[in-house]
């Protein structure tokens, strides 16, 4: 028999659920290396064809390291009043998308970069390697 959680336990959600809360996020943060360095830089994103795409700029620091290098996208949410929250982490594997045909598809997508999107004319796919995450439960 499983305990049931405690008020403040940390409970792991199930990859379908994880899916849904990073495609909801309005942001996720994009973790990688560049130069020797570690960043981490928030993005808005399209969560499409199960991976994760974002617009980009050409020579910007994401954009550079999107040539094919490991990334952790992160996104979280929660309620400070009732110190409720989540974390979901996904990894995965970045590429320039260069087909037109999807081009074209996530183009038609309801999505618009926030930061100067007439900029933003690349697009980066995350093809997601493994999605986890969690919650802190208060009931």
């Amino acid at each position: 028999m499983q305990d049931l959680p405690r008020p403040g336990d940390l409970v792991a959600l199930d990859p379908d659920e994880c899916v849904s809360l990073m495609e909801h996020a309005p942001w996720v943060r994009v973790g990688f290396i560049s130069d020797g360095a570690p960043h981490v830089l928030p993005v808005n994103h399209l969560f499409y064809d199960d991976a994760i795409f974002f617009r980009t700029a050409p020579g910007s620091k994401l954009g550079t390291a999107a040539a094919g290098d490991r990334v952790a996208v992160e996104a979280d949410g929660g309620d400070e009043a009732t110190r409720v929250g989540w974390s979901v982490v996904a990894h995965g594997q970045t590429a320039i998308v260069t087909d037109a045909a999807l081009e074209e598809r996530l183009f038609a997508q309801s999505f618009e970069p926030w930061a100067l999107p007439d900029d933003r004319n690349f697009w980066v796919r995350i093809e997601v390697t493994s999605i986890t995450g969690r919650r802190i439960v208060r009931a």
